[in-house]
């Protein structure tokens, strides 16, 4: 039987909740109504973006720990494997907004709220709930491997409709304009990144149990 969260974790996740909604609705209501493209075409790209994707996944888990949690949904999303892997998709895209993108566009309004939501708050607010409320003791160092298949099916998707539709959601993915060369080094490099905070996360993990057996 599922132990039913705390209420210090219902009011985390609610506030979590809250905000990853908010942004995910509200950036992609100002997508769509850009005029920066046909409808369909701006709804394809917004997915296409592995920011929203990441935050989508966080709205969807935090949803279902605190609203479906005895669902086979809740139940899957529950699971330590699957917190930590998107915890780690989701510090990946803060990270390299923060360090390589940041500086790229300069936003205002709305727009920029937005954008702090979906690139700093919701993904630290993810990692302090990961931290606190999440119990680590059965991770594993396999679980990298399927960890790695989401990234990794994203950029083939990215690489293959950006060859006929010339777009490409971030400048480092940009074959056009960069070539085939730089972009797969582009990729070895994001992908040691997944692997460096997968196999972080787990090592923090697995240390935590073995503290835990001592204790015991």
């Amino acid at each position: 039987m599922e132990k039913s969260p705390s209420l210090s974790e219902k009011v985390y996740l609610s506030i979590l909740v809250f905000l990853a909604w908010f942004a995910l609705i509200f950036q992609f209501y100002l997508h769509l109504n850009s005029g920066a493209a046909a409808k369909a075409e701006l709804l394809i790209r917004f997915f296409s973006y592995f920011t929203i994707d990441s935050n989508l996944l966080v709205a969807i888990c935090s949803t279902s720990i605190l609203l479906l949690k005895s669902t086979s949904i809740g139940k899957f999303f529950c699971k330590p494997q699957v917190v930590t892997a998107i915890s780690v998709y989701i510090i990946v895209v803060a990270l390299i907004y923060n360090t390589v993108l940041r500086f790229l566009w300069v936003l205002e309004g709305w727009s920029m709220v937005l954008n702090e939501l979906l690139h700093v708050v919701v993904p630290f607010m993810f990692l302090i709930y990961w931290i606190y409320f999440v119990p680590k003791h059965r991770l594993q160092w396999k679980n990298l491997w399927l960890w790695l298949i989401y990234p990794l099916v994203y950029t083939v998707f990215v690489m293959i409709r950006g060859s006929y539709s010339d777009f490409y959601p971030y400048p480092f993915l940009n074959v056009t304009k960069f070539g085939l060369d730089k972009v797969l080094v582009n990729c070895v490099i994001i992908t040691v990144l997944f692997a460096f905070l997968s196999l972080l996360f787990i090592g923090i993990g697995r240390r935590k149990a073995k503290l835990n057996q001592v204790m015991d």
